[in-house]
């Protein structure tokens, strides 16, 4: 990639769909050349995006070759849990910076490996079918410190620990946890950002921008430790 170096910032987009505008948009206003992947040719993000290829997210060698042909300088998958790992194995095979190693990224992508790792790690998880409120944990881990953005504190702890037993040290994550009787418990976590909405809230009540700091993240950025609210915010 040394040939790269003086050339514009160019990120690949897994997916540009609707949940994939806002960050597609933050990244067009930082200036970087974004390539956007989806195989739906009407897919709304790729007015936003420089180059376009409809390619399907299954295909993982087409993804590399794009990749590889394009000169990218990082990969993000900002919406879908199942192509987390497919960024990270692209970042992986180019030398490319990424918050998640490929080993990591696939614990976070399987819901069943999940709920495996949590067992073994005896993080409180039984809570897919229980009764009591959901919340959602907003968060952005640096150097294995995770910074909840979001959720009362006993659950942004939880999502700590779920963080933790995944192998998560840096990057975004959203893990939705319910409230039971017997004290919070996950039901799964997402290796990304949040939806939109939960972004938006995120931002809106703390001025912490998720996206700008993934798109950093995707990019090898450096990132100041996230300044926190002095309560966080219940989602």
């Amino acid at each position: 990639m040394e040939a790269n170096r003086h050339a514009p910032t160019k990120l690949l987009v897994l997916g540009a769909g609707r949940q994939q505008l806002a960050l597609l948009d933050a990244a067009r206003k930082r200036g970087l050349v974004v390539v956007a992947v989806d195989r739906d040719p009407s897919a709304p993000g790729f007015r936003l995006a420089d180059r376009r290829a409809l390619i399907s997210f299954e295909d993982e060698p087409a993804l590399h070759r794009l990749a590889e042909a394009e000169r990218i300088d990082g990969v993000i998958s900002p919406a879908n849990d199942w192509s987390v790992g497919i960024a990270a194995r692209v970042a992986h095979r180019l030398a490319l910076p990424h918050p998640l190693d490929p080993k990591t990224a696939a614990l976070a992508g399987s819901w069943l490996k999940q709920r495996e790792r949590f067992a073994e790690a005896d993080v409180p998880h039984d809570a897919w079918l229980g009764d009591g409120p959901e919340v959602t944990v907003q968060a952005f881990s640096l150097g294995g410190e995770l910074h909840a953005l979001s959720g009362p504190s006993g659950a942004a702890a939880l999502a700590a620990r779920a963080a933790a037993a995944l192998g998560i040290r840096e990057g975004p994550t959203s893990t939705r946890i319910r409230i039971t009787a017997r004290g919070p418990q996950v039901i799964e976590l997402a290796a990304r950002v949040g939806s939109p909405e939960e972004v938006e809230v995120v931002r809106v009540a703390t001025g912490v921008d998720l996206n700008a700091l993934a798109l950093k993240g995707a990019l090898g950025e450096p990132i100041e430790p996230v300044e926190l609210p002095a309560r966080p915010l219940a989602a």
